[in-house]
């Protein structure tokens, strides 16, 4: 049934532009869906699935985390039924020949590379946050997903609202050769109010803050005092702006923190000081509390206990370092609206769909891995978004803390949307895409495949703007000099002569008091040419505003060529064709050197091996292919594998003692970085939790495991393992056919790490 027909959907009235996709969908175009967070772009894919599975068709449907794939999988699950649902995420494989598969983006663009013949009988993919494309680290797997995705295949794309969604449907349209439609929502359903925060306005707009605290620095420069005085010396606090919206009523609040331990301190501050719920709403909480300690075996386990009375306050956190029970129990809770703070990182924004009345940022700047930086727009956009519950609030509201003596007023993003970031390309060639591209292809067909990347599109797209922009300035160039007096710029010109004779007055002045005899030759020499210029060409007769209009079109002149020399300088540094090909030669020489590939690009055994391992390739294959896995038991199996690809945390130390012997493993990372020029970057191996990892492989159980390294978290700990069992899948796969013992072993490794609480719960 057409959606205008059928007018709604899962007692949604279906808005128009909801209405414009599933049309477009249906009519078998691919779609892009730019809109805001939380105006319902998900039910046009919960749509389009609905169809395909009462029609037999097969959809995949990729989300950014597997967080949010295992969401959806239960929700699938619940509306269609569990035997038409499948789920492949790495470490978790559920009925991969379903007729609705969930699976990350990286699982897809696997696929893609090895076994694309699976998808036949596919009529469409869902990419469920898009916008992951202009991602600095993990962009390409969107965009290697969409060059490599089958032709016939239909693309939804649902995307947060970015300034050139048309840009990215026309390439996505010129590389498969069918139409792309773009539909875009641009208002929210319910709108946002933004405010910054601070004791010395309250709530208020940033403009209004500015101007006070401005004032208040003034009389803090004139008389010596502190801005507000003592309520202000120490800055905003966040129990103050909970306060605050608690009076304006504004709870349920998501409370964003870029730091994992802040979050939990916080809301362990408020619950010192607020109780948000009531009697029968605490009796609510302690069920779910007992009912998930008992389906868990959590009974005994110390951090629900510490968390309890937080909980039962109304209060909680959410972070990747929890136990994923424990996230679980939180969603729970926060869903059945018995949590009124919720203090989270960036990642409970992503997806899951929590809507709030109030977001509140308790700073406008986040730590990207690397150093902290001021939120772009789309990042605010994204999180604030959850503001505002449609069907219940007529508004949604959006704080930042503002603690101005601490950040910049340059620093807090925009609240206007039309500043949110185009997406850009992050295309890159790791080894294995290089691997699977010399597999698949010949030569030429791999320079003709990079070269139809976002990135390249973009720059051809660059290229034709800069074009007709210096197409235009030459135009005007031509059109302004033909206004200018001809004289400008010479002795006749009024102007030009005045400035010649102040030169000459200087120059007069200078040979006065100038005693060498060189220095008053060439002062004299110039003294005299400029008189002799000066006395050649006569004085044009202009009045005073025909001389302002001839400056006003020489400065005009002079402007616009500047900006020409500028975009010609942008011209010859921009690179269209052939951008990938020198990173392609050098790391095909690397994998050369490695014996992955012959001298006429075809794998070897190594490449092979390699090209089915999707992290860490290289270190993979060298330890596989070295014989440390035939000669490790098991448990250094689970020890070792743990430590690929992991990244510490701030602070993390080496253990003093590994179940493993480590020098091996080093002499082959400085090879591969030393003797065979591989990126230090690009290498990963960091054993925190290998200690660990043995342990829980012989048998240990969890909460023995945690007491013995509290420095880790234990979320940490469990997508640590997570990570391994990924990885050792991988591993199998790689090496089923040519060794069946070997693989029988690392079946054997997976099941000793998958269990209890580090078994996904589905």
């Amino acid at each position: 049934m057409m959606p205008e027909q059928a007018g709604e959907f899962r007692g949604f009235i279906l808005d128009d532009f909801q209405k414009e996709a599933i049309n477009h969908l249906l009519q078998g175009s691919s779609v892009l869906v730019s809109a805001p967070t939380g105006v319902g772009k998900t039910l046009i894919a919960d749509y389009l699935i609905e169809e395909a599975v009462k029609e037999q068709r097969r959809v995949v449907y990729t989300a950014p985390i597997k967080a949010l794939s295992n969401q959806k999988f239960k929700e699938f699950k619940e509306w269609h039924g569990a035997e038409k649902i499948g789920i492949i995420t790495g470490d978790v494989v559920i009925q991969p020949d379903a007729e609705i598969i969930i699976m990350t983006t990286e699982i897809f663009r696997n696929i893609l590379h090895q076994e694309q013949e699976r998808l036949a009988g596919f009529s469409h993919v869902i990419f469920d946050e898009i916008h992951y494309l202009s991602d600095e680290e993990r962009g390409t797997v969107w965009e290697e997903s969409i060059i490599f995705m089958p032709d016939n295949l239909r693309l939804l794309g649902l995307s947060a609202t970015i300034p050139n969604a048309s840009e990215l449907a026309a390439w996505i349209q010129e590389i498969k050769g069918h139409p792309v439609k773009v539909v875009y929502k641009q208002d929210r359903v319910v709108p946002l109010e933004h405010y910054v925060y601070h004791p010395l306005t309250g709530p208020a707009s940033f403009g209004h803050l500015k101007k006070v605290w401005q004032k208040q620095k003034k009389r803090e420069a004139e008389h010596g005092s502190p801005p507000g005085g003592a309520r202000t010396r120490n800055g905003p606090d966040h129990k103050e702006l909970v306060k605050a919206i608690r009076r304006r009523n504004g709870l349920p609040a998501l409370y964003f923190i870029f730091s994992r331990q802040q979050c939990e301190v916080k809301a362990q501050e408020l619950s010192e000081r607020f109780d948000f719920l009531t009697k029968d709403e605490k009796e609510r909480v302690q069920e779910i509390l007992d009912r998930a300690a008992k389906q868990y075996n959590l009974e005994k386990w110390p951090t629900l206990h510490r968390l309890q009375p937080v909980f039962l306050r109304g209060i909680a956190f959410h972070h990747a370092g929890l136990l994923p029970a424990l996230k679980e129990i939180v969603e729970t809770l926060f869903g059945e609206n018995l949590i009124r703070v919720m203090y989270a990182t960036e990642t409970f924004a992503v997806g899951i769909n929590y809507p709030v009345r109030s977001v509140c940022f308790d700073a406008p700047t986040k730590w990207d891995g690397v150093t902290f930086r001021p939120m772009t727009t789309l990042e605010y956009f994204q999180m604030a978004g959850r503001a505002g519950r449609r069907g219940i609030d007529e508004k949604g509201f959006v704080y930042i803390l503002a603690n101005l003596d601490r950040y910049r007023l340059e620093e807090f993003p925009s609240t206007n949307p039309d500043d949110v970031e185009e997406l850009t390309s992050r295309f890159n060639l790791s080894y294995n895409s290089i691997l699977n591209l010399f597999h698949n292809y010949k030569r030429g067909e791999i320079l003709v495949i990079l070269n139809r990347n976002f990135a390249t599109y973009q720059a051809r797209n660059n290229r034709v703007s800069l074009e007709n922009r210096l197409d235009r300035l030459a135009a005007e160039l031509e059109k302004t000099r033909s206004v200018i007096c001809q004289d400008w710029g010479s002795l006749s010109c009024p102007q030009m002569r005045a400035v010649a004779l102040r030169q000459l007055r200087r120059k007069e002045r200078r040979l006065r008091y100038i005693r060498g005899k060189k220095a008053r030759r060439a002062i004299s020499a110039e003294v005299r040419e400029l008189k002799e210029s000066l006395a050649k060409l006569a004085e044009r007769d202009c009045s005073p505003a025909e001389q302002a209009r001839c400056e006003k079109r020489a400065k005009t002149y002079e402007k616009l060529y500047k900006e020409r020399l500028s975009l010609e300088e942008q011209m010859r540094n921009l690179q269209v064709a052939g951008r990938f090909e020198a990173d392609l030669e050098a790391k095909a020489a690397i994998l050369e050197d490695l014996n992955y590939l012959d001298a006429d690009e075809k794998l070897l055994p190594r490449g092979l091996f390699a090209m089915q391992i999707y992290a860490q390739e290289l270190l993979i294959t060298e330890l596989y292919f070295a014989g440390f896995f035939h000669e490790w038991d098991e448990d250094q199996i689970n020890a070792v594998i743990v430590a690929v690809d992991y990244e510490p945390r701030k602070g993390e130390r080496l253990p003093r003692q590994l179940p493993f012997e480590y020098k091996p493993i080093r002499k082959i990372i400085r090879d591969l970085i030393f003797r065979h020029g591989v990126g230090e970057g690009e290498i990963r191996f960091f054993p925190s939790l290998s200690p660990l990892a043995y342990e829980w492989s012989r048998g240990c159980d969890f909460f023995t495991l945690t007491r013995n390294a509290p420095e880790l978290q234990e979320g940490d700990i469990v997508s640590g393992f997570r990570r391994g069992i990924d990885l050792l899948r991988q591993i199998r796969a790689a090496c089923l056919e040519e060794d069946p013992p070997m693989a029988a072993k690392i079946k054997n490794c997976m099941e000793k790490m998958d269990r209890d609480l580090v078994q996904v719960n589905l």
